[in-house]
C-alpha cells in the first residue's frame, strides 16, 4: 500500500514537472500552399498543425477558402472559392479548347514543382511541405515561393516621421517707455517757489526776534 502511494506521489511529481509537461507538449509545424487564379493572381497562405502529417485535402481545407469538392471514384477539387465548376459537372470548362481545371502540384526539395499524380485527400503533408493549385490547363507551374516566404511575417507599416515643428519667432522686445522729462519752466517755478517760502521763514524770524528785543 505504502510502496503504490509512493509510486502515484513519484509519478505525479513527474508530470508537474517543466519539463515533462514541455515534453509532451506537440511541436507545432508548418506547411505552405499557394493558389494561383484567375489572371494569375497568387494567394499564399501559412498552414500551423500538431498532427503528425496531414493530406492535400484537410491543408486546403485549413486555409479557410470555400471548396467545390467531387468526392466518389477519386477525389477531385471542381472550384475553389468562387472559381470552377460544380460537382455535378466537375470538370465542366473542359469540353473544349483551353480546358480550364484547378491543377495540383507538390514543391520539390530542389525547388522544382511536380504535378501531382494523386489526389489531394491521399497525398500526406509533412512539415515544411508546400502546395499549389492553379486554375489553367495544367501546363502553368506555379511560382516559385518557398516555405520561408510563404510563412514570413508580414512587414509592419513604418510611422512616417514626425514633422519638426518650426521654431516660433521670438517677438523682438518692445522699446521701454522712457520718462518724459518735465518743461524746464516748471523745474525753474519749482525753484524759485521754494526759495520764497525760505525767505518768507527767515524774514519771519528776523521781526520775531526784533519784536521780542523791544
Amino acid at each position: 500500500m505504502r510502496r503504490s502511494l509512493l509510486l502515484t506521489l513519484v509519478l505525479l511529481m513527474f508530470l508537474c514537472l517543466p519539463g515533462a509537461a514541455s515534453a509532451q507538449a506537440p511541436t507545432p509545424q508548418q506547411a505552405g500552399l499557394i493558389i494561383v487564379g484567375e489572371n494569375g493572381v497568387v494567394a499564399t497562405y501559412c498552414i500551423t498543425f500538431t498532427e503528425p502529417a496531414l493530406t492535400g485535402l484537410s491543408l486546403l481545407e485549413r486555409a479557410g477558402v470555400a471548396l467545390t469538392v467531387r468526392a466518389g471514384g477519386g477525389t477531385a477539387i471542381c472550384s475553389i472559392g468562387e472559381l470552377g465548376c460544380p460537382a455535378t459537372d466537375c470538370f465542366c470548362q473542359c469540353k473544349a479548347t483551353p480546358c480550364r481545371y484547378w491543377s495540383y502540384f507538390h514543391r520539390e526539395t530542389d525547388g522544382t514543382w511536380r504535378y501531382s499524380a494523386r489526389g489531394a485527400d491521399s497525398w500526406p503533408i509533412a512539415n515544411g511541405d508546400v502546395d499549389a493549385w492553379v486554375w489553367g490547363d495544367g501546363a502553368t507551374a506555379p511560382p516559385t515561393l518557398n516555405l520561408a516566404e510563404i510563412c514570413a511575417p508580414a512587414p509592419t507599416a513604418t510611422p512616417a516621421p514626425a514633422e519638426t515643428p518650426l521654431p516660433l519667432e521670438t517677438p523682438a522686445a518692445l522699446p521701454q517707455p522712457t520718462a518724459t522729462p518735465a518743461p524746464a519752466r516748471a523745474e525753474a517755478f519749482i525753484g524759485y517757489g521754494l526759495f520764497a517760502v525760505l525767505l518768507l521763514i527767515l524774514l519771519g524770524t528776523v521781526l520775531v526776534r526784533r519784536a521780542r528785543r523791544r
